[in-house]
């Protein structure tokens, strides 16, 4: 493995600790109702564990986020055949994957404040089984208004799909182990602005439709606790959340789509995005992973907003296109807000 490079940004009030493997985000404080600071973010504490981990903690995804069904798709008349390592699918890229990856990387200062780090790399033709030497750029800055901001660029040579996203594990109440465990997400307060969920078959792939949250389990237009309702899944779906919401963003424009709120730390959080579907996961195969402090975490204790293209959408021509070619430029913003 290449030198991996470590940074820490502040703006004041929010400090993020980030690393040149995987584009990792390893630690993000925020503060408490009481000012205190809390790590909202699951992970490791040594790099062997960022290294080895599967769960792809708080890492840049991609070629293509998400599920890609039977590992294959057909471009310009091409059939490409990709890792299948997700079922019969194809998931966040597959087994060599961009989070396992040391990018290069760069501190950032405005007004003489470093707060913002810089990420590159050429993503070579054919790596993953994509076509079209890629070229990536991450940025990961701090506002001063109390904001996470990621942004992503990207060009390429040759037609490809490109998906990129964060899977960033969001637990607003912290790390801190008790008795063996950290309080799981599921008393998290959400509220979603999204009226429509894709269909999904029984390994997780998109089957064309989308659907109304309105009485319905995925309904979270009203605020109530991630908790309320994740028992009410049909057979098809495994243990919990993992379903593309669908946003009012068009890719050239930012529109909020939801917020979560910890009453116990008194830590909000709300996502904006430019982004047409994110994904809610709520860790339901985080059972068994060691993370900080030591803990063995169990299914909930963290959940996830990655903002992100719809699953699958390069075998769907109804869907919006994921296709990026010569003389384009891919661009994706998401921005975590946070307030107490």
């Amino acid at each position: 493995m290449s030198e991996c490079k470590n940074y820490e940004i502040s703006n004041g009030s929010l400090v993020a600790k980030v690393m040149s493997l995987g584009c990792t985000i390893t630690n993000l404080y925020a503060p408490d109702k009481n000012g205190n600071p809390v790590d909202v973010l699951l992970g490791y504490d040594t790099l062997d564990g960022w290294a080895s981990g599967t769960a792809s903690h708080n890492a840049v995804v991609g070629r293509f986020a998400n599920r890609i069904a039977g590992g294959k798709f057909t471009l310009d008349g091409v059939e490409y055949k990709l890792d299948v390592n997700d079922g019969p699918n194809s998931l966040h890229g597959g087994i060599n994957r961009y989070e396992k990856m040391v990018w290069e990387s760069e501190l950032v200062t405005h007004d003489g404040k470093a707060d913002c780090v810089h990420f590159h790399r050429v993503s070579p033709d054919m790596e993953q089984g994509y076509p079209g030497n890629v070229t990536i750029d991450v940025y990961y800055t701090l506002t001063k208004e109390n904001e996470l901001v990621i942004e992503y660029e990207a060009t390429t040579d040759k037609a490809t799909p490109i998906n990129l996203t964060n899977h960033a594990y969001f637990n607003l109440s912290g790390t801190k182990v008790v008795d063996g465990k950290i309080q799981n997400v599921l008393s998290h307060k959400m509220q979603l602005d999204s009226d429509e969920v894709l269909e999904i078959n029984d390994v997780m792939i998109p089957t064309g439709k989308i659907l109304p949250v309105s009485g319905t389990c995925f309904d979270f237009t009203k605020e109530h606790t991630i908790g309320e309702r994740i028992g009410e899944f049909g057979a098809s779906v495994a243990y919990g959340y993992d379903h593309n919401f669908i946003t009012h963003a068009n890719e050239s424009k930012v529109c909020r789509f939801g917020k979560i709120t910890c009453e116990e730390t008194g830590i909000s959080m709300e996502m904006f995005t430019n982004q047409r579907g994110v994904q809610v996961y709520t860790g339901n195969y985080l059972s068994g992973t060691h993370g900080k402090n030591g803990v063995v975490h169990n299914r909930y204790d963290g959940v996830c907003f990655e903002a992100q293209r719809y699953p699958d959408c390069v075998n769907h021509a109804e869907f919006p296109s994921c296709i990026l070619r010569p003389g384009e430029k891919y661009w994706q913003k998401t921005i975590y807000k946070f307030s107490n």
